[in-house]
């Protein structure tokens, strides 16, 4: 097979120079040559899905457009005709990437050519853009699972289950795969006494529900009492204890958790996890007494409110305090940049919620909203160029009017209206009234600038 490696790294480097078309004929070359070549596959759809960043083409116009396309496949399908079936897919999703159908129709025709690795690409690159899709999480799964690539189908039917619990087919193969690897993995098929068996069944156990996102009570509580087994036979480990501690608070005992993970750091007070663990463990008690607040408030208890008040500040304080120590340990990490900016903004420290939000768009994955916020932060300094020229930027970034370009333009809107900028607000507000007549009060807004 030809190496096509460096075809590859100069397709990519036309993606970087935003030159789509060109980077994906260099992908159909490449796929000449290796039709079963996974990052041509992939690459060539995220090069189309880019291309068309700033205007995704309407529902009518990619209708009318997938219409021949629609109608050949049809006819493919009923001759199993499999390498047409790619083509005409290709063809389509040129025009069309974030077709989940078409993606899922070229997938299962590589599949049928035994193109396995062109084939994962094809269910893989939807998960990309619609993390949701759960037939591409089980269809990949399945993929893994043939492979013996258990860690990755089980993360596979995990995500799955997180969408949807009771998605029997998810839950039946994580728990197989789970019990398969550990099997491989803790002796189970070695144990040559009594003891040793029950060991390796608990082994068992605890390496399929440490791997699980997804758990009933019953199955958490029997997690807990092999941990806390496990610990007994151990006390000082600290990876047992650090397992504990994790259970306790999915269980949402978090006052466990903490004294765990304070028994945790006084064994290892160095460990990293145990800082970032004992940090999540001390805001989620907060989350937990903030929740119960305001169900006290909401039944007109007294002093719930003053108690609620409390704790939101507590929590915001804490949550800097985490944030600014995750970000001196981690200072490359531009999420946890992104999460101690919002954390800042909402303490109305704006000089370093700005500094924070100033890195974190450097990562491709928080540039969006950490433009947004960015733009909030110098509206709040009352530098409402620089706002506004954030803002606009972060709006012109996301394809189609989404939930979250609703939110930037409302902003961006409002600011307008702060800058006496009436003729620019109004625009705005039409523009979102255009797409969601009843999104918050932009009908009325549009009233009370027109008169």
């Amino acid at each position: 097979m030809v190496d096509v490696s460096k075809y590859i790294d100069k397709a990519e480097q036309e993606v970087k120079r935003r030159n789509f078309d060109h980077a994906m004929t260099l992908y159909r070359e490449i796929l000449q040559i290796d039709p079963d070549c996974g990052d041509a596959r992939s690459g060539i759809r995220m090069a189309a899905i880019k291309k068309f960043e700033k205007r995704y083409p309407s529902a009518l116009e990619r209708g009318a457009l997938n219409l021949p396309a629609r109608l050949m496949l049809f006819i493919g399908g009923m001759c199993k005709a499999h390498g047409w079936i790619v083509s005409l897919c290709e063809a389509a999703l040129s025009r069309d990437p974030k077709n989940p159908k078409l993606n899922h129709k070229l997938g299962h025709a590589l599949l049928a050519l035994g193109y396995s690795n062109s084939a994962e690409a094809a269910f893989r690159v939807v998960t990309e853009f619609d993390a949701h899709n759960i037939e591409s999480l089980k269809i990949l799964g399945r993929l893994y699972t043939d492979r013996k690539e258990l860690d990755s189908a089980i993360e596979c039917y995990e995500k799955a289950l997180k969408i949807n619990p009771r998605d029997q087919e998810a839950g039946k193969m994580r728990k197989n795969l789970a019990a398969e690897g550990a099997i491989q993995r803790g002796g189970y098929e070695t144990a040559a006494h009594a003891r040793d068996l029950a060991k390796s069944e608990r082994q068992m156990r605890e390496a399929e529900t440490s791997r699980k996102i997804v758990r009933t009570k019953e199955e958490i509580a029997e997690a807990l009492d092999d941990a806390k087994a496990a610990l007994e036979e151990s006390p000082d480990n600290l990876k047992n204890l650090v397992r504990l501690a994790k259970l306790q608070i999915q269980d949402r005992a978090f006052d466990d958790a903490v004294d765990t993970l304070l028994q945790a750091q006084n064994l290892d007070g160095e460990y990293a996890e145990v800082e970032d663990l004992l940090g999540d463990a001390r805001i989620r008690r907060f989350e937990s007494r903030i929740g119960e607040a305001e169900a006290e408030a909401k039944a007109g208890e007294d002093g719930a409110e003053d108690r609620l008040r409390r704790l939101n500040r507590d929590l915001l304080e804490l949550q800097i305090v985490e944030g600014r120590r995750r970000v001196a340990a981690h200072p490359t990490d531009m999420s946890l940049r992104f999460r101690l900016g919002s954390s800042l903004l909402k303490a109305d420290d704006l000089d370093e919620a700005i500094e924070q939000f100033q890195q974190a768009v450097k990562d491709p994955k928080h540039r969006v909203p950490a433009l947004h916020l960015l733009g909030r932060a110098f509206a709040n300094k009352g530098i409402l160029d620089l706002a506004v020229r954030q803002l606009r930027e972060a709006a012109d970034k996301i394809g189609g009017m989404t939930d979250q370009r609703k939110e930037v333009l409302y902003d961006l809107a409002q600011i307008h209206e702060r800058a006496e900028a009436t003729d620019l607000a109004l625009g705005i507000y039409k523009e979102i009234y255009e797409a969601d007549i009843s999104y918050r009060d932009v009908g009325q807004r549009i009233q009370t600038l027109s008169a």
